[in-house]
């Protein structure tokens, strides 16, 4: 099978990772629409799918190791495209609306978690870093694609904005034809085992760095669900804008995506840090600035941090896990990003922390704290000393 087949198809699938974020440009016009529903429950649009990845991801993590890995990925894009396009047909309640996320969530949880499986089993070593940082990049692209798109189709009536959905049908077509089929590895040691046995051995510092995921999952889902309100409170524009900015914003993410690797040797392992560092610096920007620029300069950092951060979390998990434990060490990684989205929301209302400027200010002054431990705690380091050397 063609090499650069097989990349393109699994790059493919990451233009859709981030696809649930879409409606967040229109939260504004929907508090609108829908007047009388809480603000809050608007929100769960755009966090409720994180719980639907959260469920498809021990369902992943469970067949993943009995069945094709191409199969899994079908299967989660058709649903994914669902769920996206289903709402230009029932968009009268926000419940329904929030159902649909729930089916798109679900969907992409597939995609999501096999992503960095399929790309710890066909590539090794650099190649399979540089795959990961694509990965981001691609991410970042699809951001810029649908959050742009959205925000235009969405300018004149919210609904339109999930007419990007289309592009999951181009996606499946791409993976139907391009993608080759995995063999299933049915080692001794994988076709004894169990989901729950394999977790209990997996090497302790996965379970550091998949914390290390939920603070991001719980952090970063503060930028996007609060990025509309933040220009709404400060008068700077409208659902358009926000979509604008949101893609602008990711371009970031794209650039440091395929910059990846010139990263590294900046950053070497303290790159988690830096990200956490970047990303700390995107909400300084948003709770102090007073125009679209500044805003926009935050929007391109926050692509930069997560793409620094979301792409070396699963190459570090790949390095300290045995092949039989990728699937399930690929499963944590997704399971902790997504809980860390879904309770998010949650997190901040039980600590009293209301949604806009006083959000961005917590995510600010976490992110700080976040990176200075890691970089007195070496925790790049110590994980690739950690890394198993496979015989």
């Amino acid at each position: 099978m063609n090499k650069t087949k097989m990349k393109i198809s699994i790059l493919s699938m990451s233009l859709l990772t981030m696809s649930f974020l879409v409606i967040t440009n229109a939260f504004g016009a929907m508090t609108k629409s829908f007047p009388d529903v809480p603000v809050a429950k608007i929100q769960m649009i755009g966090t409720v799918p994180s719980l639907g990845t959260l469920i498809a991801t021990v369902v992943v993590g469970t067949l993943a190791v009995k069945y094709s890995k191409k199969l899994l990925s079908l299967i989660g894009l058709g649903i994914a495209t669902l769920g996206g396009l289903l709402p230009l047909l029932v968009h009268s309640s926000i419940d329904v609306l929030i159902g649909c996320a729930f089916i798109l969530g679900f969907g992409l949880g597939f995609v999501n978690t096999l992503i960095p499986m399929l790309i710890s089993i066909f590539f090794e070593g650099e190649e399979r870093n540089a795959m990961m940082g694509k990965n981001t990049a691609m991410n970042s692209l699809g951001s810029i694609l649908m959050m742009l798109g959205g925000g235009l189709l969405g300018a004149k009536n919210w609904v339109n904005s999930y007419w990007v959905f289309l592009l999951g049908i181009l996606v499946f077509l791409l993976v139907l034809f391009a993608l080759p089929n995995d063999k299933v590895d049915r080692s001794e040691k994988n076709a004894s085992g169990n989901i729950f046995g394999i977790l209990k051995h997996l090497n302790g510092y996965v379970w550091l760095i998949g914390f290390v995921t939920l603070l991001m999952g719980i952090l970063y889902t503060i930028y996007p669900t609060n990025l509309s309100i933040i220009i709404g409170q400060k008068e700077l524009g409208s659902t358009s804008i926000t979509g604008i900015i949101n893609a602008v914003g990711t371009a970031g993410g794209f650039i440091a995506g395929f910059s990846l690797k010139y990263l590294n040797k900046v950053f070497k392992d303290k790159i988690i840090a830096g990200g956490y560092i970047t990303l700390g610096v995107t909400f300084l920007l948003g709770r102090i600035a007073n125009n679209l620029i500044l805003i926009g300069i935050g929007g391109v950092l926050s692509g930069f941090a997560m793409s620094m951060i979301m792409s070396t979390i699963p190459f570090y998990m790949s390095v300290l896990s045995h092949k039989y434990e990728l699937a399930v060490s690929m499963m944590l990684f997704q399971f902790m990003n997504s809980i860390g989205g879904f309770i998010s929301p949650v997190l901040l209302n039980l600590l009293h922390i209301k949604v806009g400027e006083s959000s961005f200010t917590f995510g600010c002054v976490s992110c700080f704290v976040i990176g200075i431990i890691c970089i007195l705690t070496n925790l790049g380091k110590k994980v690739l000393s950690n890394s198993v050397k496979e015989g």
